[in-house]
């Protein structure tokens, strides 16, 4: 008979889910005794239906209920009687305090968000459960606190879905434009096949807003990010540069995902905008800093395309990141190039299942199938956000070199070609140096001394025309001198950093050439691999190569260049190193150096007498200089003005007119003296730039126009004047189809010559400023900066040759010519001196002249110059001892309210008083305030001053504004948080009557349920009337589904449409299910159809159930109460349930099926035994039985009992043994 007792109550209970409990359903107290716990506690529990559990420290000890005490029930009762047993425990004369335990919600510091897609971002936080794979290590960089505050992304692309639910906090409109379609919106062009998705979705893997319960968590969570919409369309060089040259002051990074075609036979980059484009990022960018442009190195592998070939990577501005599949495989779309940096996470092969990108899409949505490597290179950008908010003054060389420090070549398993550089780095043509690591990039960055000035050496072009036959290769070498022995600092490179090959190669098939390069430490770095599909016979034209391979190396020595031809045939025509690097180790360590405690200067030799000032060494370190008095200084570097001689170290003067230079020529300047400008293709300083040229003012150069202009005033590439015969169309010169009569012009919109305009002679183009010469007869005989004039403006003097207005020197006011010593009057802040007509910069005294009497009178003893008409007027102030106010006056400290910043004026330095932000009252810089000003209501927030507004008012732009009507409070002008009376709040306005689909609760407009048109509450039971493709039942109260099971009302094709599986009704396809199908159950909070979970765990897809289905998950909130009501099954059965559910599923079918046959087998065996029972009986009542056949009976009765207990224990021992085997695999 035990067997038919115990294996259906076993059964039952493997059944019945029994939910597990994380708290103990037993009271527990702590008391507080003068005593021994042991003793007194355990004493004072017994007597209350308790027992001692433990100690917890001196006088405090823990009891909890014992339902085998013998006073437990009282205990009980009492508690039914509404009495609190801790205040009957707390009563008792020994204890002095007495607390009932009660769970508390304690989160572990970990990043748990809350949206959706969290847990599979693998690629973010994968290590956290699994330490052993590999992924980006966001986490590092977030649990240092760094997660992209103040930076700014922009996305070069096709467009930003800016009010995306997951982007719209974090959008910058600063960051934004359209060029495609000429206006400040980056919004993409919807079409059919969200061709333009590519933008969104690279922006959201950056800052995607977490905790919003949409789609993912952005790496940079906190950055700023932009959109420049300019591939939907035509893109041309210009488009290009405008992309690139967007906001430089304003925009951190720039991230693109894209570039020429990964075809396999094209050879291509960016033009000559772009290029400048990329240049005036680095220059100007960041405040000098350099703009971060990060570039994904192509998705051509498959075409056996190298990005070798593509001109985005090898610039040495750009940082080409490749990508890795989950698992760490190759990717079908990686292309292979010695100019990859580094590597991130993107898509692998759908045969390999290796997961994707999730990030945010069109349409406000998600998707987890962002794949190449565009992916990657937003994960990058995102990365480097953290970085420059853990260290916001980093270069962007700086960011090269954390990247080179912190990538990991050895995470990725496919990373099978490393080389080891002689700097100690491993690097490969897949992956450059490595996966990318944001915490330790983070931690370096945080400690991080920027790296000294790129210096660059070139060797010169070598021209060896020699001709390489079919499968064949051939080396050329160059010894490499210049970066170690030139005269100029800024071109001795000890350290490389990129080295560009710029090669000029004919071939009869270019697809088939593979060219390696060999440094002086002998590291090989394959600069072009073999492009099957490149059967191109022209070869390459000073196609510039990029190697980062050998960053670290030292480049002095013997190169080689090695050309295997393959198939074809090639001739080497020229080629030459450019090598970039720095002449100091760039590396700093993060701790201080110890200060140096030697007497001598640093500059001195100390082996050699010295003292501490560099003028005291008997032997220099580094450059001797020349003193007036006969004496020498002992320089690092060689200042400017001067260059350093080869054989003594002597730093000699350059020649006049160079600023700084090669040796003392004239034309081996490098920059010029103030006045002067620098023609680099003549490397002569001159006064003017010649006509074909144009003078950039800011660097003082003269660049030469592009070919056919005859003028560029603007650029060096836009054209302002066209020779004879050539006429200006947009931005460049282009032979006229006919050749025009004086005072015309060709217009090719028209294709006709018209009239310039009446000042000019002639023109090339409609426009005033647009004449090339004047009407000497007219009233504007004089050409100054192609506009025909009356009269010189001051600072220029008539040319008579050629009746131009030329632009005087720089001091002089008016002139008669262009040299410094033919000024007739000085600009402020000079001197003229007759007998040189020089204008020296006055050193005397300051003076301004009377208005009235022209007499020159002194200024004030505190200027350094002044304007009159009072001498306080100052205009400079003493720059060491005062500074000068806003008002005029200079004072020795700025007063409350403002703080000192440097300034130039009229071209010398002074200090002016600027005033702080509003509110603030001490401050460093404008935005940097110290203290706010109290007194008048202002505190600080967010670190700025900030009213502290009173009631109907809001704060805008650090002032209280009122609230507008109907607001009665509000946040903006435009938002309200309560209204006006007989007025209802409905999305942030005020409304007389809430809208259809909305009803009234504490004066607010709340959305009713979404089956409900009208309602009187949230949930589906307040419906009043019902949403298209719904019937209010009256019976029910309830809106019901017109559409049959398993469908749903589509309210634009007003037909019914399939739901997704398992669910029986919905209201949209996807999303919010009404009904589930067995054995499917509702979520009520989510309206997802989930399984049952097998085990007492709940995830995102499983819900814990009744022990009968219902179609509906329990309610968290019910779970303990389950719990409760079999507390007294839980120690062994629940073990039992629990290891039961640990099984797989083929496991779990075996033991059911075994539990079913034994149950089979009992139940024959109950129903012939009882057959057997009833005969005997029946038997003994009309035949007496002897006492033997009592006695076999019993015995044939025990050996039975016997056999089933044997069969229990085998039972039990194939279900553990079971378990086990199962917890082992």
């Amino acid at each position: 008979m035990l067997p038919s007792i115990i294996f259906p109550v076993i059964f039952y209970f493997l059944l019945i889910p029994i939910t597990k409990s994380n708290t103990n359903s037993l009271t527990s107290i702590v008391i507080q005794v003068n005593g021994d716990c042991k003793i007194l506690a355990d004493r004072i529990a017994q007597e209350h239906g308790y027992r001692y559990v433990r100690q917890i420290f001196d006088g405090f000890c823990e009891i909890e209920e014992d339902p085998a005490s013998h006073n437990y029930r009282r205990h009980r009762r009492a508690t039914g009687q509404n009495t609190d047993p801790v205040e009957i425990i707390r009563n008792h004369e020994k204890v002095a305090w007495a607390e009932k335990q009660t769970p508390k919600i304690r989160r572990k510091r970990e990043f748990e968000f809350q949206d959706p897609e969290w847990n599979n971002m693998w690629y973010m936080m994968r290590h956290l459960n699994t330490p052993s794979l590999p992924d980006l290590n966001i986490t590092g960089a977030w649990k240092m606190g760094y997660t992209g505050r103040g930076r700014v992304v922009t996305f070069l692309d096709d467009g930003l879905e800016f009010d995306h639910p997951d982007l719209k906090e974090n959008y910058d409109h600063e960051a934004s434009t359209d060029i495609n379609g000429n206006d400040d919106d980056p919004t993409p062009r919807y079409e059919p096949t969200n061709e333009n998705k590519h933008g969104t979705r690279c922006a959201g893997e950056v800052s995607a807003k977490p905790n919003n319960q949409v789609c993912g968590v952005g790496i940079a969570y906190h950055a700023r990010v932009g959109g420049v919409r300019m591939l939907d369309g035509d893109v041309t060089d210009s488009v290009e540069a405008r992309s690139i040259s967007h906001r430089p002051d304003h925009v951190d990074i720039y991230s693109a995902s894209w570039g020429p075609d990964d075809n396999g036979f094209v050879v291509d980059g960016p033009g000559v905008l772009a290029t400048k484009a990329f240049e005036n990022g680095i220059l100007n960018g960041r405040d000098g800093k350099g703009s971060i442009f990060v570039w994904a190195s192509g998705n051509g592998g498959r075409s056996g395309d190298s990005c070798s070939c593509d001109g985005y990577i090898n610039s040495i501005y750009t940082i080409a990141i490749s990508s890795t599949t989950e698992t760490g495989r190759i990717p079908w779309y990686l292309e292979e190039c010695s100019g990859t940096l580094a590597t991130a996470y993107s898509s692998g092969s759908p045969s390999d299942k290796d997961r994707e990108i999730i990030t945010t899409d069109l349409h406000h949505g998600c998707t987890s199938h962002h794949t190449g490597t565009s992916a990657a290179a937003p994960l990058a950008a995102a990365i480097y956000a953290l970085a420059l908010e853990a260290n916001p003054s980093l270069t962007w060389r700086d960011i090269m070199y954390l990247t080179v420090l912190s990538s990991r070549a050895y995470a990725i398993p496919s990373n099978t070609q490393i080389v080891q550089n002689a700097a100690g780095f491993n690097v490969s043509s897949r992956y450059g140096f490595g996966l990318m690591d944001a915490g330790l990039m983070t931690w370096y960055a945080s400690g991080w001394k920027n790296v000294p000035t790129m210096s660059t050496c070139e060797t010169m072009i070598m021209n060896p025309n020699i001709t390489i036959g079919a499968n064949s290769n051939k080396m050329f070498s160059v010894d490499v001198t210049e970066c170690k022995n030139s005269n100029d600092a800024k071109r001795q490179v000890n350290y490389i950093e990129q080295v560009q090959i710029f090669i000029t190669l004919t071939t009869t098939n270019r697809g088939q050439a593979e060219i390696f390069l060999y440094s002086p430490s002998n590291t090989k770095t394959q600069i072009l691999p073999r492009r099957n599909n490149d059967h191109n016979e022209q070869g390459f034209a000073n196609w510039p190569f990029l190697t980062v391979q050998l960053w670290g190396e030292n480049p002095h020595g013997k190169w080689n260049l090695q050309i295997n031809t393959g198939g074809g045939s090639a001739v080497l025509m020229s080629w030459k190193l450019v090598i970039h690097g720095t002449r100091d180790n760039p590396i700093s360590p993060r701790v201080l150096k110890e200060t140096n405690s030697s007497p001598c200067h640093v500059e001195c030799k100390s082996d050699k007498p010295c003292g501490d000032t560099d003028t005291s060494c008997s032997a220099c370190r580094h450059y001797e200089q020349p003193l007036a008095d006969g004496k020498l200084r002992c320089v690092g570097i060689c200042p400017e003005g001067t260059y350093p001689t080869e054989v003594d170290n002597l730093c000699l003067p350059c020649h006049s007119k160079c600023g700084s230079c090669r040796n003392a020529s004239e034309n081996s300047c490098i920059g010029c003296k103030p006045g002067f400008y620098l023609r680099s293709d003549t490397m002569t300083c001159i006064e003017f730039c010649p006509d074909n040229y144009y003078t950039d003012q800011k660097l003082r150069k003269c660049i030469r126009c592009k070919a056919d202009c005859a003028s560029c005033e603007t650029n060096s590439y836009i054209c302002t004047s066209c020779p004879y015969g050539y006429a200006l169309k947009d931005t460049d010169c282009i032979k006229s189809p006919k050749t025009c009569d004086p005072l015309e012009y060709f217009d090719f919109t028209e294709n006709r010559c018209r009239w310039c305009d009446k000042r000019c002679s002639t023109c090339s183009g409609p426009q005033s400023y647009q004449c090339t010469s004047c009407d000497k007869t007219s009233k504007f005989p004089n050409l100054q900066y192609h506009t025909c004039v009356s009269s010189c403006s001051p600072g220029f003097y008539l040319s008579q040759a050629d009746s131009q207005c030329l632009a005087c020197h720089d001091t002089c006011l008016n002139c008669t010519s262009s040299n410094e010593s033919s000024c007739l009057s000085c600009k402020l802040g000079y001197v003229y001196l007759p007998e040189s007509h020089r204008c020296e910069k006055y050193s005397g005294k300051p003076y301004y002249i009377d208005s009235n009497t022209g007499e020159t009178r002194d200024c004030h003893s505190s200027c350094t110059q002044c304007k009159g008409p009072k001498e306080t007027d100052c205009i400079a102030c003493n720059i060491v001892t005062e500074v000068l106010l806003n008002d005029g006056h200079c004072v020795n400290d700025c007063p409350d309210g403002s703080y000192i910043n440097e300034s130039i004026t009229n071209e010398i330095d002074t200090n002016i008083c600027m005033p702080c932000s509003i509110g603030c009252k001490k401050c460093n810089k404008e935005n940097q305030c110290s203290e706010c000003d109290g007194s008048k209501g202002y505190h600080f927030q967010g670190g700025y001053c900030v009213p502290t507004c009173p009631l109907k008012t809001f704060l805008l732009n650090t002032r209280c504004e009122p609230c507008q009507y109907p607001c009665e409070t509000c946040i903006n002008l435009t938002s309200c948080l309560t209204c006006s009376e007989k007025l209802y709040l409905f999305n942030d306005q005020c409304v007389e009557k809430c809208p259809n689909g909305y009803y009234l609760k504490d004066k607010q407009c709340f959305k009713c349920n979404p089956l409900c048109d009208t309602c009187s509450g949230p949930s589906e039971d307040d419906c009043q009337s019902c949403a298209i493709g719904f019937i209010f039942n009256d019976k029910q109260k309830k809106c019901l589904s017109t559409c049959p099971n398993g469908n749903y009302f589509d309210k634009d094709d007003k037909l019914c449409k399939l739901c997704t599986d398992n669910c029986l009704e919905c209201l949209y396809p996807g999303s919010y299910c009404r009904q589930c199908s067995y054995p499917m159950s509702l979520n009520e909070s989510t309206h997802q159809c989930l399984s049952c979970c097998t085990t007492n765990v709940t995830t995102n897809d499983c819900c814990q159930c009744p022990s009968i289905w219902t179609g509906l998950c329990l309610h968290p909130l019910s779970l303990s109460s389950i719990h409760s009501s079999v507390w007294w099954l839980q120690s062994p059965i629940q073990k039992v349930r629990d290891r039961f559910s640990e099984l797989d599923h083929r496991r779990q079918t075996a033991v059911m099926v075994f539990l079913l046959l034994t149950m089979l087998i009992c139940g024959v065996y109950l129903i012939v035994t009882t057959i057997y029972k009833f005969k005997s009986k029946f038997t003994h009542f009309l035949t007496p039985r002897s006492q033997p056949d009592d006695n076999r009976e019993y015995v044939l009765l025990n050996n039975l009992d016997d056999y089933d207990a044997e069969d229990d224990d085998e039972i039990n021992n194939e279900s553990v043994s079971n378990v086990t085997t199962t917890t082992i695999t």
